[in-house]
């Protein structure tokens, strides 16, 4: 009689890759043993061919072909372990373990509501499978249930406390939610009851880098990869995380370890290589390597070509490219970039009009701007609630550009003869700075240009002019020019000095068509004419703007 304890020796050391020795005698309780443990330590090739071992011995074993479903599964050979499941279910029918086995595919293979309806078949022969309410709950936070999703994981976390599944997705659909204390909460449950489990430490990082909470981020990010080094999205997020601190030569390491290693689809919409090249990308454009940018971009779109992210990014790089090999054009960019677009919304009309950066204090600008532009109407002098500014970038406006909202913090009285209003703004690019302000007096025939958003023309329109007239008893200059409604608020700027010598105070022309905020004059300022606008020069704006606490 052949001795059961070699035999499993035997079997360990061999059957994975010889399954075809080992013979009908071989108890089919010690090959389950083997095959559950190979399993539970990610031996999931080895645990194939101990089921497949089983099978040869008992064809009709629906537990064999449900574990054999398990092993395929953890190796994607999804179509193959949808086969077991199917095969399990068919010898068993009331085999809830497999109903949910075959759930986890239809959610890998992108069919949700099978997937959904599979998983309560498992529930329906199986009150207390714990997995298959976890199951469930995945599948409701794809389909963005999150409020159905939470129930199916407590639901599972109330048959099975210590299982760490439930409290993982429970924290992603709290990170969907805003919910980031509560989702740290659960991932640290999740990580309580599996410290092995790589995935839960990286979704903690991301509720802690929500928060920005940068260097405990860092750490769990790194214990991530310390358990499962090839953990491709880990790399991508510390190397985000590490980009926010500055660090970006560290960064652009983690990236190209990410990008070193398999792709990853499964994370994001977008592949984690697609996210890498992108960031990469970001990172040198940073150092001021624009060549090399500019070719992660275009990796980034070859990987997929509808990443607008990358796309907007490439269209920016190639523009600051341009515009190192020409410098002129290098500082009428800056000054563009100091210009906003005002954009307003009212009950009863909505609108265009300009502003500009007077000062800047790390990541906070205040814009001035003309009273009339947030005032909802000529008479009633109430300030709008919503003020949206756009920051001029290439191409200037599209449907991709970034929104700020604003804070009005100043507006001139109603009755003042000064139609001026300042703005407050925070959160804004890095790049932009506060135009300088010409502290000459302003002299006859100077070559003048002005920035704004015409309604006889498209946005951040240039358009040169010169200083036909100074009204000294009202701190005003008449330009000569072809300025439209939309013009209001913008700067003056002298062409030789490229500093502001004046704000446009009103413009009038009713051939215009497009309905603007800039229609509202102030009913004490005399009309414009022909192709003048009229601008108070900047000694009397810069009085005003002291008195509203910004020296400047």
């Amino acid at each position: 009689m052949r001795n059961p304890k070699l035999l499993a020796l035997f079997l360990s050391l061999s059957l994975a890759t010889t399954p075809q020795l080992a013979s009908a005698q071989t108890p089919i309780d010690s090959l389950f043993q083997q095959g559950i443990a190979a399993q539970e330590t990610g031996e999931y090739s080895k645990a194939e061919a101990i089921w497949r071992v089983v099978l040869g011995i008992d064809s009709y074993n629906a537990g064999a072909y449900n574990n054999m479903g398990n092993a395929l599964r953890s190796q994607q050979k999804l179509d193959e372990a949808l086969a077991a499941y199917q095969t399990a279910i068919k010898i068993n029918p009331k085999l809830a373990n497999a109903y949910n086995g075959l759930g986890n595919v239809l959610r890998d293979q992108g069919k949700l509501d099978e997937a959904l309806a599979t998983y309560k078949i498992a529930i329906k022969l199986d009150g207390k499978l714990a997995n298959a309410y976890n199951g469930m709950g995945n599948v409701l936070s794809e389909q963005g249930k999150l409020n159905e999703s939470i129930a199916a994981y407590q639901k599972s976390i109330q048959l099975d406390p210590k299982n760490a599944l439930p409290y993982n997705g429970m924290g992603n659909v709290l990170i969907y939610q805003g919910k980031l204390d509560e989702a740290i909460a659960s991932y640290r449950k999740a990580i309580q009851f599996d410290p092995k489990y790589a995935v839960t430490y990286h979704n903690l990082g991301l509720a802690l880098y929500n928060q920005k909470k940068l260097d405990e981020a860092l750490a769990a990010y790194k214990k991530a990869i310390q358990i499962d080094p090839k953990y491709t999205s880990a790399y991508v997020s510390l190397g985000l995380a590490l980009s926010e601190q500055g660090k970006l030569d560290e960064a652009m390491a983690k990236y190209r370890q990410a990008l070193s290693l398999p792709e990853d689809k499964s994370a994001t919409p977008t592949t984690v290589h697609t996210l890498a090249h992108n960031n990469l990308g970001f990172a040198l454009q940073r150092q001021g390597k624009l060549k090399e940018a500019i070719e992660e971009y275009k990796q980034a779109i070859s990987i997929d070509s509808n990443f607008v992210t990358a796309q907007t990014n490439l269209k920016e790089a190639e523009r600051l490219l341009a515009l190192q090999r020409n410098p002129q054009e290098e500082s009428l960019a800056s000054i563009l970039r100091s210009v906003v677009r005002i954009n307003i919304e009212i009950p009863s009309t909505s609108g265009i009009a300009t502003g500009w950066v007077v000062k800047r204090e790390e990541n906070t600008a205040w814009i001035i701007t003309n009273r009339h532009v947030v005032s909802e109407a000529q008479r009633i002098k109430r300030p709008n609630k919503k003020i949206n500014l756009e920051f001029y970038s290439q191409p200037p406006y599209s449907s991709v550009a970034s929104q700020y909202e604003a804070e009005i913090i100043q507006v001139t009285k109603p009755d003042d003869k000064l139609d001026l209003a300042l703005l407050k703004v925070t959160g804004i690019p890095k790049d932009i700075k506060a135009l300088t302000i010409s502290s000459d007096s302003v002299r006859l025939t100077t070559e003048v240009f002005v920035i704004g958003h015409p309604s006889n023309g498209a946005d951040w329109t240039i358009e040169s002019g010169r200083i036909s007239n100074v009204i000294p008893q009202k701190n005003q200059l008449q330009i000569t020019g072809t300025l439209a409604e939309g013009n209001s608020g913008g700067p003056v700027i002298n062409k030789e000095t490229q500093q502001v010598v004046g704000l446009v105070a009103y413009i009038r022309d009713y051939s215009q068509q497009r309905e603007d905020r800039t229609q509202l004059q102030p009913s004490n300022l005399p009309p414009a004419t022909g192709g003048f606008g009229f601008a108070y020069s900047m000694d009397v704006v810069v009085v005003q703007l002291r008195k509203w606490g910004i020296p400047l």
